[in-house]
């Protein structure tokens, strides 16, 4: 075998997993750092019972219902002031009566008469607003979880079984496959989870992505994708092709194997094309 060919053999594999190591590894680590998640994922990671709430925000906070109004305290009468003529209803002649807009609120459903209309309008006017306060608290919640847990929000929102499970096993498979590929030690392995984690990725963000871009009414399907792949930006364009790269790279080290300069072969002793 010549060295150059030779010098493929061993250190294209060996490159390729570096490469893909240290992308995992950068990418992977980050989901395990604590984080925090406020509005529709906060409200999603307490139905699944994920993280720890650690506020409510002010919204949160505020009473949910509104208290009555109290009646307005009597106010003191100067001893010399004369004293309410005989004419005063029964009762404490000296206590003044409130005044009109100072009467308790049990008073003003007392004389909305017997129908009761004033006392569901109130009931009314209390419930409506316990729902408004309920739904500003939910959008206020602030919840702590790993980055990560993102993951398991979005394939709960899209009915996927067990999202935090595959959640967990995408960040591993990132974080530990990176590490594990760079010194070549059960690469084929990590080659094949990365690449499924790659099409897990790709389906899940960059797709959705191009079929909202699609002709509906496109007969050709694969015209209508690349065509809805154009109408993405830029930035969403670049990462569809890295998670493209990133799963070509995989299944080559799944399907040709780590190469000689790899744990496989010292501890495994397989041959040469392995």
């Amino acid at each position: 075998m010549r060295f150059r060919d030779s010098l493929a053999l061993h250190t294209c594999p060996l490159l390729m997993r570096v490469a893909l190591g240290a992308t995992f590894i950068w990418a992977g680590l980050p989901k395990f750092e604590t984080v925090e998640f406020t509005g529709e994922s906060a409200a999603t990671l307490i139905e699944l019972g994920i993280g720890k709430q650690v506020s409510q925000g002010a919204a949160g906070n505020s009473a949910a219902f509104p208290a009555e109004a109290a009646p307005a305290a009597p106010s003191s009468q100067p001893a010399d002031e004369p004293a309410e003529e005989a004419g005063s209803p029964e009762g404490d002649g000296d206590a003044p009566q409130p005044a009109e807009g100072d009467r308790p609120v049990s008073d003003e459903i007392a004389q909305d008469g017997p129908s009761g209309e004033g006392e569901r309008t109130r009931r009314d006017e209390v419930e409506t607003t316990g729902q408004i306060n309920a739904a500003s608290a939910g959008v206020s919640q602030v919840v702590k979880a790993r980055q990560g847990e993102g993951i398991a929000i979005m394939l709960h929102n899209v009915g996927h079984p067990y999202p935090r499970l595959f959640a967990w096993v995408a960040m591993i498979t990132e974080a530990a496959g990176g590490a594990l590929l760079i010194i070549g030690l059960f690469s084929r392995v990590w080659g094949l989870g990365l690449a499924v984690a790659m099409v897990y990725a790709f389906a899940f963000t960059s797709l959705p992505a191009i079929q909202q871009q699609m002709d509906p009414a496109a007969t050709n399907r694969i015209f209508a994708f690349v065509a809805g792949f154009k109408a993405l930006d830029p930035q969403a364009q670049m990462g569809a092709f890295y998670q493209f790269i990133l799963f070509v790279a995989s299944w080559c080290i799944f399907i040709g194997g780590p190469g000689a300069a790899s744990l496989d072969r010292l501890i495994f002793r397989g041959s040469p094309r392995d």
